[in-house]
C-alpha cells in the first residue's frame, strides 16, 4: 500500500533532520522525513506538526488520546507529551485530521485515527 504523502513546515524539517543524526532509533523518522512535502510557508491549521495538540483514536483498541507532539527532551507521557521519536509520535507527525494511518508499534500493527488538530503552533513559524 502507497503511503499518502504527509507535509512538514521547513522549520519542523531542519529540526527533526538535525535530531536523526544524534538519536538512536530514529531511522523510521528518517524514512517519514525522506517522503515528506516540505512547506516553505504556512503549514495547514489541521497538519499535525511539532508541538501540535491533537486527539487521536488507537483503532485496535478504541482508546482515544490527547497529546501535544514535542521533541524527545520535552517529552512526558504522563502530561500527555508525546516524543517525535516514539513509534505513535513518528506516526502522526506530518498527518491532517481525518486521515487514518496504518503503523508497525512495538505492540503490533494498528491504525491510528487523527479526530481533530486543536493547534499548531509552529505552522505558524
Amino acid at each position: 500500500m502507497k503511503k499518502k504523502q504527509i507535509i512538514v513546515s521547513l522549520h519542523d524539517y531542519d529540526i527533526l533532520k538535525t535530531l536523526c543524526y544524534h538519536a538512536p532509533g530514529s531511522d523510521k523518522l528518517r524514512e517519514e522525513l525522506d517522503r515528506a512535502v516540505i512547506k516553505k510557508g504556512k503549514v495547514p491549521d489541521d497538519v499535525v506538526q511539532v508541538n501540535s495538540t491533537l486527539q487521536f483514536r488507537d483503532e485496535r483498541s478504541g482508546a482515544v488520546r490527547n497529546v501535544q507532539l514535542v521533541l524527545p527532551a520535552a517529552s512526558n507521557i504522563q502530561l500527555g507529551k508525546l516524543s517525535i521519536l516514539s513509534p505513535i509520535g513518528t506516526a502522526l507527525l506530518g498527518y491532517s485530521a481525518g486521515d487514518v494511518i496504518d503503523w508497525e508499534v512495538p505492540a503490533g500493527k494498528t491504525q491510528l485515527h487523527i479526530l481533530k488538530v486543536v493547534n499548531t503552533p509552529a505552522a505558524a513559524v
